[in-house]
C-alpha cells in the first residue's frame, strides 16, 4: 500500500516510531529502533528506511499519510460506483417492465375461437 500510494504510516513516518503498547507500530518498532519500511523510501533500495523514523533523515521518505491517500483514492472513484449502481438499476427496471410486458396475456381476445377465426382469405 505504502509503495502504491506513495505514502508512509498512517500520518507520516514518524508512526513507525510509536512505543506505546496499543499503537498498530509497536511491534514493528521493538524489533527495529527507528526504522521505517523501505517502502516509505521515494527511492526504495534495501535498507533505506534504517534509522529514519524521526529526527534528521538522510533520505527523502514519503511524507503523507496513508489513510488520507486511501480515502483520497476511494472518493476518486466513488462517482464510477454511483454511475454503475444506476446503470445497473436501469437495466434491472427495464428488464422487469419487458418481463411484465412479455408475460401480459392478451385481453384483445374473449376466448380462444374468437381470435383464432380464420379470415376469408384463409378460408379461400
Amino acid at each position: 500500500m505504502q509503495k502504491t500510494f506513495k505514502c508512509c504510516g498512517i500520518d507520516g513516518p514518524e508512526d513507525w516510531a510509536a512505543s506505546d503498547e496499543d499503537s498498530y507500530a509497536y511491534y514493528w518498532s521493538r524489533t527495529r529502533d527507528n526504522d521505517v519500511p523501505d517502502t516509505c523510501c521515494e527511492e526504495v533500495v534495501e535498507g533505506c528506511g534504517v534509522d529514519q523514523a524521526t529526527g534528521n533523515r538522510t533520505v527523502t521518505l514519503h511524507e503523507g499519510g496513508c489513510l488520507k491517500n486511501a480515502i483520497g483514492f476511494m472518493e476518486s472513484r466513488m462517482a464510477l460506483s454511483w454511475v454503475l449502481l444506476v446503470l445497473f438499476m436501469l437495466i434491472e427496471i427495464g428488464t422487469i417492465i419487458l418481463a411484465y410486458l412479455l408475460a401480459k396475456p392478451d385481453t384483445s381476445c374473449v376466448s380462444f375461437t374468437s381470435c383464432c377465426k380464420p379470415t376469408s382469405d384463409e378460408t379461400a
